[in-house]
C-alpha cells in the first residue's frame, strides 16, 4: 500500500538527509505534462520526494487516490500496483531507490504482462519481468 508523508521536508537538504539516513540512492526525475500513467509496478521500493508541482498517485490495490504536492514524500513498496496522475505543467521529484540503477532500469515499469506476486518475497525483491519504456 502506498503511504504519504505530508509536509515531510522543507528543502532539498532535508530530502538528502532523509535519503542518507535510509541508505537509499537518490536521483532526480521530472514528469512533464501528461494525462497520467497506466497502473504499473516496480521491482524495488520507491521513495519519491515531491520537490516542485502537484499531481496524485492511485493505489490500484485499494483504489485510493493520494493528492501530493511539494514537501510530500511518497513511499511505494516493491510490487505495489499504482499510477501517477495527471501532470499539468511538471512535477520534479528526488527519487530514492534501495540500489543504484541505470536510467533505463530506473524507469522500468512493470505492467499487465507481468503482475506482481500476491505475496512478494521476504527480501522485498520482485522477480524481474519485461519492462516498458515509461516512467514512475
Amino acid at each position: 500500500m502506498i503511504s504519504i508523508e505530508r509536509g515531510m521536508f522543507a528543502d532539498r537538504a532535508d530530502v538528502l538527509d532523509d535519503v542518507k539516513n535510509s541508505g537509499y540512492w537518490p536521483t532526480t526525475f521530472v514528469s512533464g505534462p501528461s494525462p497520467g500513467l497506466p497502473p504499473h509496478w516496480h521491482d524495488d521500493e520507491v521513495h519519491a520526494y515531491v520537490i516542485e508541482g502537484a499531481t496524485w498517485f492511485l493505489d490500484a490495490e485499494t483504489g485510493q487516490r493520494h493528492e501530493v504536492s511539494a514537501g510530500d514524500k511518497v513511499i511505494i513498496p516493491a510490487g505495489t500496483l499504482h499510477a501517477e496522475g495527471e501532470v499539468v505543467d511538471r512535477v520534479v521529484y528526488i527519487v530514492a531507490l534501495p540500489v543504484p540503477k541505470s536510467g533505463r532500469a530506473f524507469l522500468a515499469m512493470r505492467t499487465n504482462a507481468a503482475q506482481p506476486p500476491a505475496n512478494p518475497p521476504a527480501n522485498g525483491k520482485v522477480p524481474p519481468s519485461q519492462p516498458t519504456e515509461a516512467a514512475t
